[in-house]
């Protein structure tokens, strides 16, 4: 049941806006990691006067990927990519669901119980559709 207080509301609206950034963040988080190994280390060796540049080039640059990650399409492929690879019908709870499925209407539509022949082509034909799309879809192939 969905809260009737405000400040849990709130605070769930906060964090699933956090959460839907995470990956972003994680990013974000390894990159000044990185920034920060190489700073020390050009200093370590002498090579100091190269930070300041190394930062401002890693800055750059995180606004082009940013920008060309949203504005590219980037974003909005994934996310369809995501989808597409998500919906693959062949687990086997869907398999035999399929199976009972297409037996059922088969069985109703012909008002008869069915014979161990039209099981059979059932079985064999979502057999095959199963091991076709066992491992999910390409999506390479629209592109």
């Amino acid at each position: 049941m969905t809260t009737e207080r405000w400040w849990v509301r709130l605070a769930a609206r906060w964090l699933a806006r956090v959460d839907g950034v995470s990956g972003m963040v994680r990013l974000a988080m390894l990159g000044m990691t990185g920034l920060s190994t190489a700073t020390i280390t050009l200093r370590q060796y002498g090579h100091g006067e190269y930070a300041w540049p190394l930062i401002g080039a890693t800055l750059g640059g995180t606004l082009v990927f940013t920008y060309f990650y949203t504005e590219g399409g980037v974003w909005n492929q994934m996310s369809r990519d995501r989808q597409d690879l998500s919906s693959n019908f062949a687990n086997p709870s869907m398999r035999m669901n399929n199976e009972l499925l297409a037996r059922a209407v088969l069985a109703a539509q012909e008002k008869r119980e069915l014979t161990e022949a039209e099981r059979a082509a059932i079985k064999a034909e979502l057999d095959d559709a199963f091991e076709e799309y066992r491992d999910g879809i390409e999506l390479d192939d629209d592109v």
